[in-house]
């Protein structure tokens, strides 16, 4: 974090707590956030390495209520998702059935016919042992790192909603993030602030189906308080991906966005939109001006976005349809009743799964 970009956002923050970006103004910062991330999409090289980030980007786009928004995204997503199921559905490793789950899932949203690569998923899904979907070895005492776990709770919540059978569910991955100590991150410590955030952040849009339906806050007393106790540092930072991260999760956690904080969270992201329609962390090039052979770099750009427009949107939240499964419930009742009594949260206690993680079917 510079600490002359720090210093000039707290002065600019009392400011932007009283502002509140108006319905015109958001709504272009949709529009060219859209225009931004078709050019970026289309693209042959970041779509080959990117689809089901993209796709998945695209379905989201069907819940906002714009129709100008709605429409473009359909047409482009089924247009890339012929291309996707044509040239980019492999499934030669577990990663790989992990990906096409989430890419399968949003072809889905957006109306095309998945029945036939879905029933190829699912066969090719049990052709590997459960531990190579973990990535580490429970049987060991192994544990996840972060980056691991986050990867671990998106993709097994998309294995899950498309009913894939991988051995490993949701909930036997979530019970690793008891074990997370949300208070490790200094002020010296930025990575580790960063990869916090994450898991913080992650946990609630897989619990929530991705802002799919709201959650109950109590469900998540230490995400929660830890998304409110750094959210002026968020704002200080003033870096697109991680506000609007804060700000979009603080909303399904049923936080109303004309509270001072989200407001200034969200001025600031209609403030730090780029003149090329994006958002992206400071010292990023702007179109025209990226190496085309930097992909890395085509990623933050392009997260950031998709992360800026999903805070900025207007949308209802449903009820649960079916997450958080029984299993899911049990562990965040055992985590809640372990904070309520004052106890360190242990992830192997009886909450745990009663099928061990080594174990093969």
């Amino acid at each position: 974090m510079r600490r002359a970009g720090l210093v000039l956002w707290l002065l600019l923050l009392p400011g932007l707590a009283q502002a509140d970006p108006g319905q015109a103004d958001v709504r272009r910062a949709l529009w060219l956030g859209m225009e931004h991330m078709t050019r970026s999409a289309v693209d042959p090289a970041h779509f080959a390495r990117y689809a089901s980030d993209y796709l998945f980007f695209l379905a989201d786009l069907q819940r906002v209520e714009d129709p100008w928004l709605q429409a473009r995204a359909r047409e482009l997503g089924r247009e890339l998702g012929a291309r996707y199921l044509a040239v980019h559905f492999t499934l030669d490793s577990a990663d790989e059935v992990v990906d096409a789950a989430s890419a399968l899932w949003a072809l889905d949203e957006l109306g095309l016919d998945v029945d036939a690569p879905l029933a190829l998923l699912r066969e090719a899904a049990r052709g590997f042992p459960a531990r190579a979907y973990w990535g580490f070895d429970p049987a060991r005492g192994e544990l996840p790192d972060l980056d691991r776990l986050i990867d671990l709770l998106i993709g097994l919540h998309f294995t899950e909603r498309l009913e894939v059978p991988v051995g490993v569910s949701y909930a036997e991955a979530l019970v690793y993030a008891a074990g997370v100590d949300y208070g490790a991150a200094t002020e010296e410590d930025e990575w580790r602030y960063v990869e916090l955030n994450n898991l913080a952040t992650h946990v609630v849009y897989t619990l929530s189906g991705y802002a799919g339906w709201g959650l109950e806050a109590s469900w998540l007393p230490r995400e929660r308080a830890y998304l409110l106790a750094n959210l002026d540092r968020a704002l200080a930072w003033g870096d697109p991906e991680t506000l609007a991260e804060y700000a979009d999760c603080l909303l399904i956690l049923g936080h109303s966005p004309d509270e001072p904080g989200l407001r200034a969270a969200r001025a600031l992201l209609v403030a730090l939109q780029r003149p090329d329609g994006g958002w992206a962390p400071e010292g990023t090039p702007p179109d025209g001006l990226l190496d085309p052979a930097d992909s890395d770099l085509e990623y933050d750009r392009y997260h950031a976005t998709w992360c800026a427009m999903d805070a900025l949107r207007d949308y209802d939240l449903l009820d649960p349809p079916r997450l958080p499964d029984p299993l899911t419930r049990r562990v965040l009742a055992a985590w809640a009743g372990q904070l309520q009594a004052g106890l360190s949260l242990d992830p192997w206690l009886p909450i745990s799964p009663d099928r061990r993680p080594d174990e093969e079917e």
